[in-house]
């Protein structure tokens, strides 16, 4: 499928694509069809069905003054944008031997000017003899975030969700800090205790919920309390007029204040007669007898039987059981106030060492920049994809060299890197800087709410000890993470942010924020992406997801991990090509060579199972 997104870096909007998959798919709960028409007629129903209910996948996209604006079509067909492939592409069939540079002059073409713009093609192939679809769907980034979709929502798909809230992301891109634990915990507890104390205060000063209130004589500390009811209430109404677009100007407010109060059935007169009730000497004098009175049971009686709940609650194992005393309360808040401290501690910390840490990372460090392409990029997309490489074989190699598979997977792809510059003829960089970004793979089928930053890392070329050293590689690449993971929590924290609430472009001017995108994609070239985790989706036998670079950066390779596999999808610029398959085809071969190295006993052979 390819998609297109936004950066963390910017604001401005440059496009972008995203990921390839192989699927079979029907509508039918029975075994997938491997009918053309089947398919097309499937996918073209469940498209006209999403159309309806998705009114811009029904609108056209232009820029007006450098901004995109939305535009209502007078036609709209299904038929434009559900696309067919044809039998052969340059005079051959498609096959293995053809289908990536069939793939790549699709994802090189531009959107039709004047239509929506996402495209799903169904591409017909035969792969080792048997017939397959791969369904490539482009989509622009605006539209999906518009409508709060995700590409796998294009296509029919069946998958179960069961398992997906226990997975835990595996990889070096993510969970580089602890999300902090004891101030959501502290927060829902002091609303709750509020809620109570602010529902028990209604309660018993409301006329709304004690008509009797008003029954009698009031004084001005009961009006006072009436009056801040009166207050809270307007301010809620406030607020839900200002998040429906309404600003409420100062007469609005003085007639919201006066609908409360007739709720109510106050009016001056009640304010007026409580003022003088309270300024009479004999009421006056009849209310400090009432407290001294008060104060006397409270001494005598009350505070004993407070002061023994106490010393129970004080002696009890299990003092929550005794909920409202001074005890229960100390034993609950007193831990969630320490560890809330030290979290709001670290997290000022980390704040104050950010520009530091983000100049010294993005600047400073390694300053031989590289380039991955000596030319000006043309905007047009090539995309490559290897053969599956085995999580057996990942897991083996990771055992016995104490990395991680991610780890194990960056070495193989740097080794395939150096091989893209030997062919290149590109002078080989002692480090090729690049962002990584985790992409779970729940992320790619439905829509995730999950913010998730990214990590600036430098990838070894060149070796200090050996040449061509594939396990040196592997150590200094752990080394690399480790450092990497140990002081970038800031970056990835705004990163993560940025893609959630827009934290930087809400704060930095577009046209900033554009010179800073280009100088930093100019500096990191290559945008890595890590797909992980464990999906099986009926009728869908491999899947490609890629993450477009974009501003200066050159290059896109993803780790995509689906089924029992994993595969390295390259795209970049039409310019690199077609020296960009050299990675793909160099992948497995590098995997398998560092299985050699470290002493795996068997390589198993790679999959039968065709390529998406």
């Amino acid at each position: 499928m390819v998609e297109k997104e936004l950066d963390t870096f910017r604001k401005m909007e440059i496009s972008k694509r995203g990921r390839c998959g192989r699927e079979q798919h029907s509508d039918n709960p029975g075994p997938i069809s491997k009918s053309r028409r089947s398919i097309a007629e499937s996918i073209r129903g469940h498209l006209i069905h999403l159309a309806t209910t998705r009114r811009f996948l029904r609108a056209g996209l232009s820029t007006r003054w450098g901004l995109y604006v939305w535009k209502d079509l007078d036609y709209f067909s299904v038929d434009n944008h559900l696309l067919n492939s044809p039998c052969s592409f340059r005079g051959r069939p498609i096959t293995e031997l053809n289908i990536q540079d069939y793939v790549s002059d699709l994802t090189s073409k531009f959107f039709p000017p004047g239509q929506p713009p996402w495209q799903v093609h169904v591409i017909n192939c035969f792969l080792r003899g048997e017939e397959y679809q791969i369904c490539l769907v482009r989509v622009h980034h605006l539209l999906l975030r518009q409508e709060h979709l995700v590409l796998a929502d294009f296509l029919p798909l069946r998958y179960s969700t069961d398992s997906w809230a226990c997975q835990e992301a595996d990889s070096p891109f993510t969970n580089l800090y602890s999300e902090p634990s004891a101030l959501p915990k502290l927060y829902q507890k002091l609303t709750e205790s509020f809620s109570n104390y602010w529902n028990e205060f209604l309660y018993n000063n409301d006329p709304n919920e004690r008509p009797e209130i008003l029954k009698k004589q009031i004084g001005i500390f009961q009006c006072s309390k009436i009056g801040v009811i009166v207050l809270v209430s307007s301010l809620k109404e406030m607020t839900r007029q200002y998040r429906k677009g309404e600003r409420p100007r100062f007469l609005d407010i003085l007639s919201i204040l006066q609908r409360e109060t007739s709720k109510r059935n106050v009016s001056h007169s009640v304010f007026l007669r409580a003022l003088l009730k309270s300024l009479n000497p004999l009421q006056f004098f009849y209310d400090v007898i009432l407290w001294y009175w008060y104060l006397v049971v409270i001494l005598t009686l009350k505070t004993p039987i407070l002061l023994i709940r106490e010393l129970q609650a004080l002696k009890s194992r299990h003092k929550h059981y005794h909920s409202d005393t001074l005890v229960s309360m100390l034993w609950c808040y007193v831990p969630l106030i320490y560890q809330a401290s030290i979290e709001v501690i670290s997290i000022t910390w980390i704040t104050i060492k950010t520009p530091k840490t983000i100049f010294e990372e993005l600047f400073l460090k390694h300053p031989q920049a590289n380039r991955l392409q000596t030319t000006s990029p043309c905007g047009r997309k090539v995309v490559a994809w290897s053969e599956e490489v085995k999580l057996d074989v990942l897991r083996t190699i990771s055992i016995m060299t104490g990395a991680t598979e991610a780890e194990v997977l960056l070495a193989a792809m740097v080794d395939s890197l150096k091989e893209y510059f030997r062919h290149s003829s590109v002078r080989i960089p002692d480090n090729v800087l690049a962002t990584g970004k985790f992409v779970g793979q729940r992320a790619v089928f439905m829509q995730n709410h999950e913010a998730r930053g990214i990590l600036c890392l430098a990838l070894p070329t060149k070796t200090p000890l050996f040449e061509d050293d594939l396990v040196e590689i592997l150590q200094i690449i752990q080394k690399n993470v480790h450092e990497a993971r140990s002081k970038q929590s800031a970056i990835y924290a705004i990163t993560a942010a940025e893609e959630s609430c827009g934290l930087i472009s809400s704060c930095l001017p577009s046209l900033l924020l554009k010179v800073m995108l280009n100088q930093l994609t100019r500096r990191y070239s290559l945008s890595l992406t890590h797909v992980n985790g464990d999906l099986a989706v009926e009728g869908v036998d491999a899947v490609m997801y890629w993450r477009p670079p974009q501003g200066n950066c050159n290059m896109s390779i993803t780790l995509h991990r689906y089924g029992s596999g994993v595969r390295l999808g390259v795209m970049g610029d039409a310019l690199i090509g077609p020296e960009h398959s050299i990675i793909t085809r160099t992948f497995p071969k590098s995997v398998e060579n560092l299985a050699n190295v470290v002493g795996v006993p068997r390589v198993p052979s790679r999959s039968s199972t065709p390529s998406p």
